[in-house]
């Protein structure tokens, strides 16, 4: 029993034992939910231990001797409505028929004894691949999508859940996938699927100073290293992922959140699957140490007044669960950089770090880029003449040019070496000296400059 709850709708705590729930703009509130269950609408804000995800059932509101409070909701399902009736039988026989075409022995609809599993469509592709098709297009609460995805992989099936909606529960708590598709007429009308959501392929992104995103593993500055990327995959046919993963060019790859909450369930081919976990053996659901572990529900007040732990658990529980962006796996997987960004720049008294060395070294190619994107502009004289004039383009890349410089500045100064140093002059000097001579140790003295 708990008297906080967070409104998915309206983005908002809900306080049962306030009378107007702490948010008098919403004056019915109460009566509203309470008058008109959504399974999916309220969900509990406080983590407990079940395999490490936050807990599987949203909430509802009940009424003990007059008073609300909020109750988890562990099991059960939506009915779905007539439309969704009609967009689950097509979206089946869409399966079933892609899945026969391809020549692989495909089931209907059908469940074990005893209802334990409850499977859409089974396809048996090559090599003992064996695809579990959940088709949930009504809402569902976290605890049945979990305990249906556990007896399918006991049975020997790779489930696969098919949705058509961003903040669909079964994302990223089992493999899935996700389709544009609102009416049983966006099934058969079309020619092909496209695939929204759930298919990634590996990048391997370069981690210097032309990249804007600090490095993920420090923190600040940058490795000169490469990072491992999962990006979503583009121009991917339900037709292929049908094709693909009965045949094992896609596989199911899970990846844990570094802070413990939420991981990624993803499909892959297993080329990329083999070069990020380098023989590892592959992570999996479950309890995991190091992470946020119980994370208290927030205060009241605290996220309108700020506070960053709490505005990052709302950041956490309000975002799509399909953002469809890139996800940073650096933390599993990172090719080191060269030497030059890793060790220190002797100069004098002063011990440079590699990377800010680095940095100096493009912020001066930056600016000679902009001086060249400059002096290549019509002069001021043609331009008041009407001779010549300055074009769209040439303005954009020389506005581009000149943010790159700024951005560049800015991430020097902030340079937590700066902190370690007293005089920020000769400190600067010797910034400058060390990126454009090699690495032979110098001295400062003021009154001639450098000597080497």
């Amino acid at each position: 029993m708990t008297y906080c709850v967070w409104h998915r709708g309206l983005g908002i705590t809900l306080d049962l034992t306030e009378a107007d729930l702490g948010h008098p703009e919403y004056p019915r509130l109460l009566d509203e939910i309470y008058g008109n269950y959504q399974p999916d609408l309220l969900y509990c804000l406080e983590a407990h231990e079940d395999e490490g995800f936050i807990c599987p059932g949203f909430m509802a509101i009940r009424k003990v001797n007059g008073r609300p409070h909020a109750m988890h909701v562990a099991k059960g399902e939506r009915p779905e409505t007539k439309d969704e009736s009609d967009l689950h039988k097509a979206l089946r026989e869409y399966t079933v028929k892609v899945a026969a075409g391809e020549g692989f022995r495909v089931t209907g609809a059908a469940g074990v004894e005893g209802g334990k599993r409850r499977t859409d469509v089974t396809v048996e592709g090559a090599e003992r691949h064996r695809l579990a098709y959940e088709i949930q297009l009504a809402a569902i609460a976290g605890g049945s999508v979990d305990e249906r995805t556990r007896t399918a992989f006991r049975d020997g099936l790779t489930p696969l859940w098919l949705v058509n909606n961003e903040n669909a529960i079964p994302i990223d708590r089992a493999p899935w996938a996700r389709l544009n598709v609102q009416s049983w007429r966006d099934v058969t009308d079309r020619a092909a699927l496209p695939v929204r959501g759930g298919i990634k392929q590996l990048h391997m992104s370069r981690c210097d100073w032309s990249n804007a995103v600090p490095c993920p593993q420090q923190g600040a500055g940058r490795c000169g290293g490469r990072h491992a990327l999962w990006e979503p995959v583009r121009g991917l046919y339900y037709d292929d992922v049908i094709r693909r993963t009965a045949t094992g060019e896609l596989v199911s790859l899970y990846l844990p959140h570094p802070a413990g909450r939420r991981g990624w369930y993803m499909w892959v081919t297993p080329t990329d699957k083999d070069e990020f976990l380098e023989g590892r053996p592959e992570p999996l659901p479950g309890p995991r140490t190091g992470g946020l572990g119980h994370v208290p529900a927030p205060r009241a007040g605290a996220w309108e007044a700020g506070d960053p732990l709490e505005a990052g658990l709302r950041s956490e529980l309000t975002r799509a669960r399909d953002d469809e962006r890139p996800i940073d796996a650096s933390l599993w997987h990172t090719e080191p950089g060269p030497s030059e960004f890793s060790r220190p720049f002797t100069v004098g008294e002063f011990l440079i770090p590699g990377d800010l060395v680095a940095a100096r070294r493009t912020f001066t190619r930056a600016l000679e880029h902009c001086a060249d994107i400059a002096a290549r502009l019509p002069s001021g004289a043609d331009i008041a003449a009407g001779r010549a004039e300055i074009t769209g383009e040439q303005r954009e890349r020389l506005a581009d040019a000149r943010e790159r410089c700024r951005r560049l500045a800015e991430e020097m100064h902030t340079h937590p070496w700066w902190e370690t140093v007293g005089d920020r002059h000769a400190a600067r000097e010797a910034l400058t000296y060390a990126a454009t001579h090699d690495t032979a140790p110098w001295t400062i003295r003021p009154e001639i400059g450098p000597v080497v």
